[in-house]
């Protein structure tokens, strides 16, 4: 019988893995078609990754216009639900919270980065949350001030340096030291001077944690196959370089080390980020199973894992946005006028900057704004969905990754009009009345949304105040324009942005 069939037996069982291969592969591309939700059309095994090459974010933006603002994508077989309409956003991020409490994590990033605030989940999250918040406090930051105002002085002696030379420099690595410096000394009473040794071990093993390409073939598989990430860590092998991760986990062991060895009541005095969380830590939280675990403090582990999350985030973000704003104001020279005009102002009304003064600068905020609108630090932000939920008539199923996309909204016409161009005034009192604020989420939004934000804006008040209080920026033949990002999920930016300063009379 077998005889009488065109292919042999071995050769019908192949064809039979095939289909059942081809199924596997395609069996989730028929969820949001399901659901009545549009989105492009996924490829085999690869779903819409391969559509990240032209750039996540306008890849995003590209969607979001073709697609009406609510979209579903695919990273592998994995579906991801895009929404990018206004109202759905505010019930996610805030009214809703308690069903899109957790953000989205992946295995095999190792048991330090599992422990912080980006990771945490739910009472977890809470917990740890509440202990963090604190250090970012309007009183905190005021008496972090000082240490912000000594390394702002620091960018300026370092730009005065060029000045008096007469050459251009990568503003991106001034600002870079200038951010690490002020993380180091606010968040753990370091003293690193990065800006005058660039390659001091922690600027250089920060850096190699924002290397990224969504073509690496680790980042693929990762995407593509989320369950090998488990299996690959217990080799060893995971995103994050493990010689920089190394060289974190030892500079926070030392800082924790000699604030124990050194205890005296100054030091119980100290307001950074360590010695709060070192002051909310809980032992009984350390103990591994531990039944009925304490609703309040943080872990040994939690300290460490939040201690690098927030120390490599308080340098790579903020400095990209201080660079982009320069920039910004470099470029648009009109805009740099207003922001010395009100800078001088202030100082012959105070006669210094302090931290009331780099708050009464409403010209020189408004650039920033507009600065992180173009550039937002996050290009997207994710929430998981933990039961069915109806949201404005849209149906979330539970475990459903919920992406927002930031840089779309950011770039959307009908909320800001010539999207492409460098407009501060967008930001005055009464603009900002008149829009729906939830079209502006640099900081992500609700709850859950960035825990440094307040220091990042102190730092970038305190940083533009200094400079332009001394020096005019202004671009060179050597200024990249237009300014190019980096095909990842934040503010990167591709190449060295070449300025220089003219000393002000």
């Amino acid at each position: 019988m077998l005889d009488l069939l065109p292919f042999s037996p071995t050769w019908m069982l192949v064809g039979q893995c095939g289909v059942l291969l081809y199924l596997y592969l395609v069996w989730p591309y028929s969820t949001f078609k399901k659901m009545g939700i549009p989105g492009p059309k996924p490829i085999p095994l690869f779903g819409n990754y391969l559509s990240y090459g032209k750039g996540v974010h306008l890849f995003d933006k590209e969607c979001y216009e073709k697609y009406n603002k609510v979209y579903g994508y695919f990273e592998g077989r994995l579906p991801n639900l895009m929404v990018g309409d206004l109202e759905i956003i505010k019930e996610i991020t805030v009214k809703e919270i308690n069903k899109f409490t957790n953000r989205r994590t992946f295995d095999g990033q190792g048991e330090i980065f599992d422990q912080s605030l980006l990771s945490l989940k739910d009472a977890d999250w809470k917990r740890v949350r509440s202990a963090i918040t604190p250090t970012f406090s309007s009183g905190k930051l005021k008496q972090m001030a000082a240490l912000v105002e000594r390394c702002a002085d620091g960018l300026v002696a370092a730009m005065a340096e060029n000045e008096q030379k007469g050459t251009s420099f990568d503003v991106k690595r001034l600002a870079g030291g200038f951010t690490m410096d002020v993380i180091s000394s606010t968040g753990f009473g370091v003293d690193v001077d990065s800006l005058h040794n660039p390659d001091h071990p922690l600027v250089t093993s920060a850096k190699s944690f924002f290397v990224f390409s969504f073509y690496n073939p680790l980042v693929i598989l990762i995407f593509l196959f989320p369950s090998l990430a488990g299996v690959l860590a217990r080799f060893g092998v995971t995103f994050f370089p493990k010689k920089s991760l190394d060289y974190f986990c030892e500079a926070v062991d030392t800082a924790i080390s000699m604030r124990k060895s050194q205890a005296t009541g100054t030091d119980k005095k100290r307001v950074d980020l360590l010695q709060l969380m070192l002051q909310a830590h809980n032992e009984e939280l350390d103990k591994k199973g531990a039944n009925d675990a304490p609703k309040h403090g943080i872990s040994s582990m939690e300290i460490k894992g939040n201690a690098i999350t927030l120390w490599l985030a308080g340098y790579e973000t903020t400095a990209n946005t201080l660079t982009l704003t320069l920039y910004n104001l470099a470029v648009h020279q009109e805009a740099q006028d207003k922001v010395i005009e009100e800078l001088d102002a202030l100082l012959e009304k105070r006669g210094k900057l302090d931290y009331e003064a780099v708050h009464d600068l409403p010209y020189l905020e408004m650039c920033i704004s507009e600065t992180l609108r173009m550039y937002p630090a996050a290009m997207r932000f994710d929430r998981i969905c933990k039961e069915d939920t109806e949201v404005k008539g849209l149906h979330i199923p539970a475990s459903m990754i919920v992406n927002v996309p930031v840089y779309p909204i950011h770039y959307d016409a009908d909320i800001w009009p010539e999207p492409e161009k460098f407009k501060p005034e967008r930001f005055t009192k009464e603009e900002k009345e008149a829009r729906d604020p939830y079209a502006y989420l640099p900081f992500g939004s609700g709850p859950r949304n960035c825990v440094g934000m307040r220091l990042a804006q102190l730092e970038l008040r305190f940083g533009l105040a200094k400079v332009l209080q001394k020096f005019r920026v202004v671009t060179c033949d050597k200024t990249p324009i237009p300014v190019k990002l980096k095909n990842t999920l934040g503010n990167q930016i591709e190449d060295d942005v070449i300025l220089k300063v003219e000393a002000r009379t």
